[in-house]
């Protein structure tokens, strides 16, 4: 197999269009007109036995009579047309090619062989495909336009890309009525051979590029996605991911359109969270955060933000969205207050957010307020939020006036300064934006969409730091311990050694064997039963806690016994009572996609009330165990309530990294493992876990 070349097909220096067309709506006359309309300054061959001409180019009657090399091929034929025509191309030497034709594993049956073919073609021939089911590639930087749908004149380039698996969010994104700047867009539709992996690596690359926006239904090879996302931001530059497939519905219609699986939401979540990728909710909250991160790529020193309004209630509504996105923004200072009074009429109350109107329109009051603001070592983000609506009207006079006194304090390398427009309805008045995007300001487009890219640029994720598995030779014992471990106090014991701390376990025979155990550990005891498959013990009556005398030991073994009749592999064993803590969910499943995924939450009784829990991918750093621990209602409890805790959070994390290196090691062997639940204990007493459940994989014995 031959290496594929993606510089060859997104920065191509020649291009033919196969399937070209007289006919304005085909795809193959779109095509070829984009790129006279953009100016793409390399050779242009049509290739189409029917005619001699098309917009002026002359037109082959196949490749075999175009009188140059032929780096990328646009694709314009039916879907069962396409192998033919990547043969030819790797005969002809082609590097890249967009296959742009629905009909392929996208429709099943026989499009799932021709893809097939087309991708064996490709290999064997090093062509870089790009599709099918999709609409190619732009790259205006070299305006090589890979695209049928019709672009808007005047698009230039800029330091955003968009890498999309859908292709109407693609038409749509492409025209850049935003401004963004996109110097790329590609839709990777049914990632035949190329993924959104491979597109992203090509992307780092390019130093022109400080934001890649992803449109995502499913990630295909997340080994390969999360090594592209690490080369991205080593090369400075962040990755946005808008994943949709959320909802039952949404999961439906990705699997409908593309023919792939998406995932469980949390784990998406988790992955992002892993690698470093911010993810956003929305399509406009998508594109301001990619204008805000392209004006201000890293984040600020001084967090603490000051809208400024010219409006009270705007400046509650910015108030109540900040906080929703989680903007930090803490009171004003005394002495700033004291400074803003002086210029403010006397019934203004300066706060933040500033309501910096007063009695009116005054640009040498506002000009001073700015200087207040800007010399406040304590203010590091002043976002003012005004109304200047694209055709004019409303504020844009002042507001310009507005960028122009933020402009002569520049450069100001403690602070920085962000304008919003309150309605994205009107869009960005052209003459304000011309001002700020000369002095490198950021002109944000609704206040909804720009208090959540406030917030995105504020919280943006740090890869975590990577945590090694266990060696290979400690998982290999794990391994064949766990093999051989067939009741609880087996599984107790392999979690113990791996460095879960459980409960001590007596296996006992009979009654007396039961007391004298009992008498040994110290009462109170807690006597369990366990069988093969048995996994709720409580419900299955082999459970009695308590057990204060030898009394109560004789009778609860009796009971259990019974409750074990006829159970293969039934087994009765002691644990000392423990202590009064609050209860954790450890979890451990096997993803088809992103491997072993870590689970923490409120456990015992409450899990299936609560039904929340925070995820991970496996395995994590005590540090992150314990950022887990915050972000769920667990972490309200062991920091104490109502009089009672704190509890050893610092054992309940250690306990959990140690279950999260312990998985991944069976992750062949396991689908899923639990401790439930690990009884976190007062600060200082450390965590145990008192039940355990291993489930083992469908083909395991």
């Amino acid at each position: 197999m031959a290496e594929m070349r993606l510089d060859r097909l997104l920065c191509p220096k020649s291009i033919a269009v196969i399937g070209a067309s007289t006919r304005e709506t085909s795809f193959g006359y779109r095509a070829l007109n984009n790129l006279k309309t953009y100016g793409f300054q390399g050779p242009i061959y049509p290739v189409n036995p029917r005619y001699d001409e098309i917009l002026g180019f002359e037109c082959y009657p196949s490749l075999d009579g175009v009188p140059g090399p032929v780096d990328a091929a646009f694709v314009a034929l039916a879907a069962e047309r396409a192998p033919d025509a990547l043969e030819d191309c790797g005969r002809h030497g082609v590097g890249g090619a967009a296959v742009v034709a629905s009909g392929f594993a996208d429709a099943g049956g026989e499009g799932i062989e021709l893809q097939r073919r087309i991708v064996e073609i490709a290999a064997r021939h090093g062509i870089a495909l790009n599709g099918p089911n999709n609409l190619g590639a732009i790259n205006l930087f070299d305006r090589a336009t890979l695209w049928p749908s019709t672009l808007l004149p005047g698009i230039e380039a800029g330091p955003v890309a968009l890498v999309t698996q859908s292709g109407s969010i693609g038409i749509a994104t492409s025209q850049d009525e935003r401004k963004l700047g996109l110097g790329y867009t590609i839709t990777a539709g049914n990632e035949a051979a190329l993924t959104v992996a491979d597109y992203i690596d090509f992307l780092a690359g390019d130093a022109r590029i400080k934001v890649i926006m992803l449109f995502l239904e499913s990630i295909r090879q997340p080994d390969a996605f999360a090594a592209a996302v690490r080369k991205a931001r080593a090369a400075g530059q962040t990755v946005l991911a808008l994943k949709v497939g959320v909802s039952e519905s949404g999961a439906r219609a990705v699997q409908a359109h593309t023919g792939a699986l998406a995932g469980e939401d949390a784990v998406y979540d988790a992955f992002f969270r892993s690698h470093g990728v911010l993810r956003v909710q929305g399509l406009d909250e998508m594109q301001e955060t990619a204008a805000l991160l392209s004006a201000y790529p890293g984040q600020p020193e001084n967090a603490n933000t000051v809208p400024v309004t010219l409006s009270g209630g705007q400046a509650a509504l910015f108030a109540d969205l900040a906080a929703r996105a989680r903007v930090p923004g803490r009171e004003l200072s005394q002495a700033t207050v004291a400074k803003l009074r002086q210029v403010l009429p006397a019934y203004a109350n300066p706060r933040n957010p500033l309501d910096a109107f007063g009695a009116g329109w005054d640009p040498e009051v506002f000009d001073t307020i700015i200087d207040i603001l800007t010399e406040d070592p304590e203010v590091g983000i002043v976002a003012f939020s005004m109304d200047a609506p694209g055709s004019g009207g409303a504020d844009s006079s002042w507001v310009s006036l507005m960028a122009d006194m933020v402009g002569k304090r520049l450069p100001r390398p403690d602070k920085r300064y962000i304008f919003v427009n309150n309605l994205s309805v009107g869009g960005l008045n052209p003459h304000v934006r011309e001002k700020l995007d000369g002095y490198g300001v950021p002109y944000l487009l609704g206040m909804t969409a720009a208090t959540a890219a406030l917030g995105n640029w504020l919280g943006m994720p740090d890869p975590l730091p990577v945590v090694f598995r266990a060696e290979e030779a400690q998982g290999a014992r794990w391994r064949a311990a766990a093999a051989e471990a067939s009741s609880d106090p087996e599984r107790f014991a392999l979690l113990r050694e791996a460095g879960v701390p459980m409960a001590e376990c007596r296996v006992v025979e009979d009654a007396e064997a039961a007391v004298a155990a009992a008498d040994s550990l110290g009462y109170p005891v807690v006597m369990k039963g366990g069988a093969e498959g048995l996994l709720h013990k409580t419900e299955a009556g082999t459970v009695r806690v308590g057990l204060a005398d030898a009394h109560a030991v004789r009778a609860a073994y009796g009971e259990i016994s019974a409750a074990l009749t006829r159970k293969r592999g039934s087994v009765v064993y002691l644990q000392p009572q423990a202590g009064a803590g609050i209860e954790l969910l450890l979890g451990l499943r096997m993803d088809p996609a992103f491997g072993p995924v870590v689970a923490v939450g409120l456990g015992g009784t409450l899990v299936e009330v609560m039904k929340e829990a925070s995820l991970r991918l496996a395995p994590v750093s005590v540090e992150e165990a314990a950022v887990m621990l915050g972000e769920t209602k667990a972490g309200e409890l062991l920091a104490g309530v109502r009089g009672r805790g704190p509890d050893d959070v610092a054992a309940a994390a250690e306990a959990i990294a140690a279950f999260s290196r312990f998985g991944p090691a069976l992750a062949d062997d396991l689908a899923a493992l639990e401790v439930n639940p690990l009884i976190v204990l007062p600060q200082g007493q450390g965590a145990v876990g008192v039940d355990a459940a291993f489930e083992r994989r469908e083909n395991k014995p």
